[in-house]
């Protein structure tokens, strides 16, 4: 649980690392950057959920990935708001949509690989 939680804070210091580098002029780095806020905050959620189920095993899932969701969603929120207090950064809403964007991937990757996780189980226990 521990590391889990270490984790998430190491994920998070690299993202506010990364919200704190000023920012290129190149206008090729448009899509770079919207990948980059889009894999970062995939990344995110699964560690908050990982985090989340570790701490409260016995929380509905949906309760688990709401909440991480949303956690995930208010960092990038934040980040934007911490952007705009910078004067080499400025701030932009549609980075939002591409952290959220990003969060319903990580959504997802974790929802397939619980199903799979299950469907295997399932299959240990009917060859046992």
């Amino acid at each position: 649980m521990r590391l889990r939680l270490l984790l998430a804070l190491l994920w998070l210091a690299v993202m506010v690392a990364l919200a704190s580098t000023p920012s290129p002029e190149d206008p090729s780095s448009g899509p770079l950057a919207n990948a980059v806020h889009a894999i970062q905050h995939c990344v995110f959620v699964i560690i908050l959920l990982s985090v989340a189920r570790a701490a409260l095993p016995r929380l509905p899932a949906t309760v688990l990935l709401a909440v991480s969701a949303s956690v995930a969603i208010l960092v990038g929120a934040g980040q934007e708001w911490y952007q705009s207090l910078l004067p080499h950064r400025t701030s932009d809403p549609t980075d939002l949509l591409y952290d959220a964007a990003g969060v319903a991937g990580g959504l997802l990757l974790w929802i397939v690989a619980a199903a799979l996780r299950g469907r295997r189980f399932q299959r240990l226990l009917a060859a046992g």
